[in-house]
């Protein structure tokens, strides 16, 4: 399956949800499809531009001080570079979180160099091993919209690894400052921490 329409079925069926994106390619693609949609600006989309690895992190930090469905999109490799986030998270066990793995076995922007999952590392079966409350696997686009959606209604933390393949496309790379976006996505929040704290 494509990511891209993995991520605009995520963007479709989440409302309002915070959804934190993985540097490089997958933000830039989370951004033209809010466009696309004609949702732009979204205040929920956390772009994690030049923050390799803490993709999920960020996620996690934002899934405990909210009681919304929060939403990260990683990448295999990203993940790989901060395994240790996961059973961060199986300890803590957050039932708001969804990690989804786009997992298309390489780090597609620097050469098609293949990580870990192309050969014998499972995401799926390391996320159950650290205390994850529900994991799948999806290797076509229909198998992913099901889970996804059966997952917005599970407590987890949930992980959904999605098989994904690359074109050797790439967008255009956005106009989006980080600084600029942690202003607007804090304020996007605020009301919803205030109210839990």
């Amino acid at each position: 399956m494509l990511r891209y329409d993995l991520m605009k079925y995520i963007l479709q069926n989440s409302e309002n949800s915070p959804i934190i994106s993985n540097l490089g390619p997958t933000s830039d693609e989370l951004w033209h499809l809010t466009k696309e949609l004609e949702i732009h600006p979204r205040e929920r989309n956390f772009y994690t531009y030049g923050s390799m690895g803490l993709c999920s992190s960020i996620a996690l930090g934002i899934s405990i001080n909210t009681t919304e469905k929060v939403i990260s999109i990683d990448g295999d490799g990203s993940l790989l570079m901060n395994l240790g986030t996961l059973s961060t998270i199986g300890r803590i066990s957050p039932e708001n979180l969804i990690i989804v793995v786009c997992d298309n076995e390489m780090w597609a922007q620097t050469g098609y160099q293949p990580t870990a999952t192309a050969f014998n590392t499972d995401l799926e079966k390391v996320a159950k091993s650290c205390g994850f409350k529900n994991t799948f696997k999806c290797t076509n686009i229909n198998e992913f919209k099901n889970t996804f959606s059966k997952s917005l209604n599970l407590n987890g933390p949930t992980m959904i690894v999605a098989k994904t393949k690359e074109t050797g496309e790439f967008p255009e790379v956005t106009p989006v400052e980080p600084e600029f976006t942690v202003y607007r996505f804090r304020n996007s929040m605020m009301n919803n921490i205030e109210a839990k704290l």
